[in-house]
């Protein structure tokens, strides 16, 4: 079957105000100033993707869907809009003299992201509920947040009474990134809290030293990656070694929490495999995120230690 035609630039800009009147009222609802307004083909467009973050708008896609980047102007009318189509500098931008550093809110939490260059803000909006039962559950406990990136997970769970938290990370600007965001949350930390090393290799030196902790987020990323100080990491193929190696270091009455996007990816027989409970919580996405069809999109599940 050959693929659909992609939307004219009317036909897009007419999805996007549908969109965006869709999530009339989301932001309060959720206690956010941090919003996917569209999301990509589960709303029409594929690939193209509009977040409101903090009073501005930043659009992304490949190369092709900069194409829509005057559909993206003509919905969001005079707001500061950012945008990165694929990785070619040309096709990213924003307003002029506008560094793209912004302060985004959720639940009261605040953390610091750049619209520009990366790909990536400094924060997975789609995780937010996810983020929130972490924060609920954490009181008491010592948590470790495992491919910490910015450290929001930590943040959380600091936040929601954590004993302690380690942040593991092997990009030092993302652990100095999530450092940024303890401190503007007002939350302590100290040199243990943010620790520079692959998951699986902080997770082999706990085990050696006898660490347990009683809550443990395990939240790779859906497509492989592997830095120049990281082992290379492929969800699909490792997720299975990764919740092994969690389950040695969970304490008895903890919890694991695994965020997956990956279709191909089920966790709950690997999670069985190495003797853990029935999930207790599950959880996806909120509203403003459509899955395109035939995509799970985020799924979370936290399972108890037994």
């Amino acid at each position: 079957m050959d693929a659909p035609e992609p939307p004219s630039a009317a036909a897009a800009a007419a999805l996007l105000r549908a969109a965006f009147a869709r999530r009339e009222g989301l932001a309060d609802r959720l206690g956010t100033n941090a919003l996917r307004l569209f999301d990509s083909a589960g709303e029409g467009v594929d690939r193209l993707v509009v977040e409101h973050l903090a009073g501005a708008f930043r659009a992304t896609g490949g190369p092709d869907e900069a194409a829509y980047l005057p559909a993206v102007r003509e919905v969001v009318g005079d707001a500061p809009l950012f945008w990165r189509f694929g990785g070619d500098p040309a096709l990213s931008g924003g307003p002029a003299g506008d560094d793209g550093r912004r302060e985004v809110v959720e639940g009261g939490l605040r953390f610091g992201l750049e619209l520009l260059p990366n790909r990536n803000t400094g924060l997975f909006l789609d995780a937010r509920a996810a983020r929130a039962w972490v924060r609920a559950n954490a009181d008491g406990r010592r948590v470790l947040n495992l491919f910490a990136y910015t450290g929001a997970f930590g943040v959380a769970a600091a936040a929601g009474g954590a004993r302690s938290t380690v942040n593991v990370d092997p990009v030092p600007g993302a652990l100095a990134r999530a450092e940024a965001n303890y401190t503007r949350n007002g939350l302590r930390f100290d040199g243990r809290t943010f620790w520079r090393s692959d998951a699986l290799e902080a997770m082999k030196r706990a085990a050696r030293a006898g660490a347990r902790f009683d809550g443990i987020v395990l939240d790779p990323p859906p497509v492989a990656t592997g830095g120049r100080r990281g082992a290379r990491v492929d969800v699909t193929v490792d997720l299975g070694r990764l919740i092994r190696a969690a389950a040695g270091v969970l304490a008895s009455g903890g919890w694991l929490l695994v965020l997956v996007a990956h279709r191909a990816v089920q966790p709950d027989p690997l999670a069985a495999e190495v003797g853990l409970g029935s999930p207790i919580w599950t959880g996806t996405s909120d509203a403003d995120f459509v899955p395109a069809p035939g995509s799970p999109g985020l799924r979370a599940v936290v399972y108890p230690a037994r």
